[in-house]
């Protein structure tokens, strides 16, 4: 008698290939997908100011054939102050700042948090005028986002109860971080480090980066290599659920040609987390049953 197991996390990843999601570095025997790398170094709104805060801003061939354009709103307390390319023109920064701190952790200013700025980026056809007019779908291309953490402080009080010495340490945040990825973005998987210390989740098709509240400034554990595919339109939102401090910038960084990181520092990342694969109904748990029960009655 044959007994033919099957877990989710098996199921969920037949499910995966089948979507065209790619698990490179599994071992599977599969091709391995070539991302659309991009270069920002072209961005018309440069001529004004590195340090442009305009709402809106184009860039002309970021890729072959590829002209993008970036357009930015704000909500809750946070000012818009700028987005800077780097000198060789692989990664944006953008730069956003609370207007009204919260009282305490549990006693906001009213409307204050959490603050953000949305971050749209339309792809068109780089025609002869770069009118930025004909919609241009991408089929796979990838974002790496950094320095994606938060501050906190921390003190630490001790107490003596009948000899015993108790020592506690408290940690007051400061200021949060995250990036989410709006539904509707042709966002396929994410990649994490061994090490992370960024909380994956998704709400509503809506799938968020959150760093943990401390700050680990550009290291790998602040970083998540987003994959997307089949789309003109990635939405983002880079926000602070929580800013203590008024005034107090955050900064969020896209890195669309990975040079921001090693060879070496590219391999430490985990194989892709499929986003949207849905949790298998049991009508195709049956015919998977029955496939494999198949395969098992040839074999007698």
């Amino acid at each position: 008698m044959y007994v033919v197991i099957m877990n989710k996390p098996s199921i969920n990843k037949i499910l995966a290939l089948i979507m065209g999601v790619g698990f490179f570095g599994m071992g599977q025997g599969h091709a391995v997908t070539t991302y659309t790398g991009f270069n920002f170094s072209d961005r018309v709104e440069s001529l004004i100011s590195n340090q442009y805060n305009g709402l809106t801003q184009s860039f002309r061939n970021v890729a072959t054939g590829v002209d993008m354009r970036i357009t930015t709103s704000t909500y809750g307390a946070a000012t818009y102050n700028y987005t800077v390319k780097t000198t060789a023109g692989g990664d944006l920064q953008a730069r956003y700042t609370s207007t009204a701190g919260w009282n305490s952790a549990v006693d906001p200013v009213a409307g204050s948090n959490p603050l953000g700025i949305n971050y749209t980026l339309n792809f068109f056809e780089a025609d002869a005028g770069h009118t930025f007019s004909i919609a241009k779908v991408l089929s796979d291309f990838r974002f790496l986002t950094y320095d994606v953490d938060g501050s906190s402080s921390s003190s630490t009080s001790t107490s003596t109860v009948n000899g015993v010495t108790t020592t506690t340490t408290t940690k007051t945040i400061i200021q949060s971080e995250l990036v989410r990825v709006l539904a509707g973005s042709g966002f396929v998987s994410y990649q994490l480090t061994p090490d992370t210390t960024l909380t994956a989740s998704q709400t509503d098709g809506n799938w968020q980066f959150k760093g943990n509240d401390v700050d680990v400034n550009f290291t790998l554990p602040s970083m998540a290599m987003m994959n997307f595919a089949n789309t003109s339109v990635v939405k983002f939102q880079f926000e602070a659920p929580y800013s203590r401090d008024a005034n107090d910038p955050v900064a969020t960084y896209l890195d669309g040609d990975l040079t921001f990181i090693t060879q070496a520092q590219f391999d430490t990342f985990a194989a892709p987390t499929p986003a949207g694969v849905p949790e298998p109904s049991s009508l195709a748990l049956c015919l998977l049953a029955l496939g494999g029960w198949g395969l098992v009655r040839r074999r007698k």
